[in-house]
């Protein structure tokens, strides 16, 4: 904005001194008529000089005037249409359109403050669904909690009231009630225990002792261990084995605790009298790939991704609480989480689930 009053400037002042030598050199011998002209050529330069700044001041006030107006029109010309998209697309988000991007297509300064608007909504968006996602979950969760403390609640006050009223006259038949409440209170101690166990992953309270484990070893002291209770249950369990040694960071008793989740949850939805399930892992990209799969009946497909919910069942399992709390696999989600891994299911081409478990493989050992 300034060079152009400057060049304009120089102009002038060029065209001065030029008519200033024109002057002098067309000025007569001043001495010949008796006149100074040391005194006279001294009193025409202060002048000239004068009249040239004059016309100097007077010529960059009028360029800058000008030139001020016309770099004001084209540089708001220019932002003019950035400034009303991003206006536009403030309204946009303020009236609750998150879906709105702004789409600009010039590569000068305003394109990057244009993608930053667009990354915001972005983030303002998916934080928006995280907080509508999080206020679902605890609906959920208390409509489950009441749901699941019920049920054996009820039975608990049917069963104490017939104790009183004399119902169980016999010792046999008091033992028998005792004993369905003992049941009944060991339910509702075990859901509240998940539920205490999830609430403090979930808010990162939970302590963990992650160490290096290798993954065969691991699954082949679980199955040896628990082989026998799961047989008892109607699951047999089978592990293929792989020869190499590959490690994973975690903590030995989360991850047990994983796996007994995993096992549970086939048992509990088995459609036969005797079930199969089978463990293996590959690694793949420097994950190890835990699988889990069994013959059961499988899951709907638009059930997959909502396994790992807080409290989530399926409809047909809500009319039998004994087969748990819908926290197991929420908790698995959980301890896999803070494993850096993830666990996702899918259904099987023949029949029955498969669950797969991703961690990160330890390679410096």
């Amino acid at each position: 904005m300034i060079l152009i009053p400057s060049i304009v400037t120089i102009v002038v002042f060029s065209i001065c001194v030029l008519i200033f030598r024109m002057i002098f050199q067309d000025t007569p011998n001043l001495n010949q008529v008796g006149i100074d002209t040391h005194e006279v050529r001294k009193a025409s330069t202060s002048a000239l000089i004068a009249l040239i700044a004059f016309f100097v001041f007077l010529g960059f006030v009028i360029v800058m005037y000008f030139t001020n107006r016309f770099l004001i029109k084209f540089v708001f010309k220019k932002i003019q249409q950035p400034l009303e998209m991003l206006s536009d697309g403030v309204h946009q988000v303020s009236e609750g359109n998150l879906d709105y991007r702004l789409l600009y297509q010039e590569n000068d300064e305003f394109k990057p403050v244009c993608e930053d608007f667009n990354n915001m909504a972005v983030r303002l968006k998916n934080s928006i669904e995280e907080v509508q996602k999080n206020e679902r979950n605890r609906k959920e969760l208390l409509s489950s909690i009441s749901h699941d403390l019920r049920s054996p609640l009820t039975s608990i006050k049917a069963f104490v009231e017939g104790l009183l009223d004399g119902v169980a006259a016999t010792p046999e038949s008091q033992r028998e009630y005792l004993e369905i409440i003992r049941q009944k209170t060991d339910d509702i101690n075990s859901m509240v225990a998940q539920l205490f166990l999830y609430s403090k992953m979930d808010m990162g309270n939970y302590p963990t002792y992650p160490e290096k484990l290798e993954i065969g070893r691991e699954l082949s002291d679980f199955v040896t261990a628990s082989m026998e209770e799961y047989r008892a249950k109607g699951l047999t369990i089978e592990v293929s084995y792989i020869n190499d040694r590959k490690y994973i960071y975690a903590d030995p008793i989360q991850l047990r605790s994983v796996f007994a989740n995993i096992l549970n949850n086939s048992s509990k939805y088995k459609n036969k009298e005797t079930a199969n399930a089978t463990i293996s892992y590959i690694v793949k990209d420097s994950m190890i790939h835990i699988v889990f799969q069994d013959d059961g009946p499988g899951v709907p497909e638009e059930s997959l991704t909502k396994l790992f919910d807080v409290f989530y069942r399926g409809d047909f399992s809500r009319n039998n609480p004994h087969q748990g709390s819908g926290l197991g696999l929420a908790i698995v989600a959980k301890a896999i989480e803070r494993m850096n891994g993830k666990i996702y299911a899918e259904n099987c081409k023949e029949s029955g689930l498969r669950t797969i478990i991703e961690i990160p493989e330890m390679r410096n050992i």
